[in-house]
């Protein structure tokens, strides 16, 4: 067991992942470390108008990405390199069809957006912006990832992170634009990296290929059914802001929200570990099925080895992220902010169980089964917001943190048990350790 510990801590994909989380800590660190300074020149109910922008942000992200960057991902070995441009492209392509789907959308909609966000159209336009650049910028860093481009991927992570540190001290310290200079900020460093993105694929022959209606159908179909999964954490999330923001108040939201915003820390090493793995885990289920059976359960084995050290791995960042982040909290935040403390436990349990399902959720992807993916997800999702209707309604805010605890575990158990209909994988754990190295 010791032994086979070692084997996978001196892997390529640990090594991997440790080379990602210091880069996606440098660039997460940058508002992280602007999130206090940011907080004094806000009021808590200028810092739920925030949340609520965001919220609008991940609407439109969820509709006009509708995981292209996951199609890329699940494809990318089967593409042969000549095709892949073509492909690429007609990704691209997608996205602003989409895009020019929700701005429409958006012009019959906008009063009663404004109502449940309580933000103006323009900044509805801005945000939509905001989710097409972001969209691009996705899939510009799925295909770095998949060519193991670990040093351009860190370092125009970074370079996002800087810009939107630098445009929000000069748009709220400095100019002291309120809610509306952090919106702007988050808008504006979006725009820059889809400019450097955009700038990138085109030198390395990847954009403005023709047109292929075929492939952004593929796409689209493949897409498709994984929207109300993708709109499942936005259900998760943004309906508990929306429905906190409506019963309790703008100011709780904000409270609230810089808990969620400080369990971001957890999502840097979830993230890091996936952005390593994912291109591990697809290329070895690519050969499972076409290898011996003995050699195939080798390397069941080995995933179900690696699924186990991040569990464990997870689960202590998650608790040495819960006392870092209570002291940050009472160092650095006054006033209405020092109520972010309580609802940290809650925010940690949830960002356990939605980086173990981050894991299990892979096997779902590659065999392209995204349609019971996605029903499993929205049905959690349409749970989680009748409990956190009940429970705010009955407990206030904290009844949305103990309605998330609850979701995220049965959405995990859930994906977990239907991921291991599609690869009977070896779970018992005395029988997973013994096995040969990585």
């Amino acid at each position: 067991m010791k032994n086979a510990a070692k084997r996978l801590i001196s892997s390529p994909v640990m090594k991997s992942t440790v080379i990602y989380t210091v880069g996606d800590s440098l660039g997460k660190a940058i508002p992280f470390l602007l999130l206090p300074i940011v907080a004094r020149y806000l009021t808590t109910s200028d810092f739920g108008i925030v949340t609520n922008f965001s919220v609008a942000v991940q609407i439109y992200l969820a509709i006009c990405a509708l995981n292209t960057y996951s199609a890329l991902t699940v494809s990318y070995y089967a593409l042969p390199n000549r095709a892949l441009p073509g492909y690429l492209s007609n990704l691209v392509y997608l996205i602003l069809t989409l895009a020019a789907v929700c701005g429409l959308s958006s012009m019959a909609c906008s009063g009663l957006i404004s109502r449940l966000l309580g933000i103006p159209a323009i900044w509805q336009y801005l945000a939509l912006l905001t989710a097409v650049s972001t969209s691009i910028f996705m899939l510009y860093m799925s295909l770095l990832r998949m060519q193991n481009r670990v040093v351009l991927f860190n370092g125009i992570q970074i370079f996002q992170s800087l810009a939107a540190g630098v445009l929000a001290i000069l748009f709220v310290v400095v100019w002291q634009w309120n809610w509306q200079g952090r919106a702007l900020s988050l808008a504006a460093s979006a725009i820059f990296t889809l400019v450097l993105s955009l700038w990138l694929m085109t030198r390395s022959g990847y954009l403005f290929k023709e047109i292929n209606v075929t492939e952004m159908k593929s796409a689209f179909f493949f897409g498709l059914p994984l929207l109300p999964h993708t709109l499942s954490f936005w259900f998760k999330s943004g309906m508990d802001k929306i429905i906190v923001t409506n019963y309790i108040g703008l100011s709780a939201n904000g409270v609230y929200s810089v808990a969620l915003t400080l369990g971001g820390l957890i999502g840097v090493f979830t993230g890091s570990f996936f952005n390593a793995y994912s291109p591990v885990m697809y290329k070895d289920l690519s050969t499972i099925d076409n290898v011996p059976e003995e050699e195939g359960l080798a390397i069941k084995k080995k995933l179900v080895k690696i699924t186990y050290l991040f569990a464990v791995l997870l689960l202590l960042v998650c608790i040495g992220s819960f006392f870092v982040m209570k002291y940050i909290v009472l160092l650095f935040f006054s006033g209405g902010y020092l109520g972010a403390v309580r609802f940290m436990p809650f925010v940690m349990t949830t960002l356990y169980f939605e980086g173990m399902y981050s894991i299990v959720s892979g096997y779902i992807f590659y065999r392209k089964k995204t349609k019971y993916l996605g029903t499993i997800t929205f049905c959690s999702s349409m749970l989680q917001i009748l409990t956190t209707f009940l429970l705010v309604r009955s407990l206030g805010v904290m009844g949305a943190a103990y309605s998330s605890c609850l979701i995220s575990l049965i959405t995990f158990l859930a994906v977990l048990c239907y991921a291991n209909t599609l690869y009977k994988l070896p779970w018992t754990l005395k029988k997973t350790l013994v096995v040969a190295p990585v």
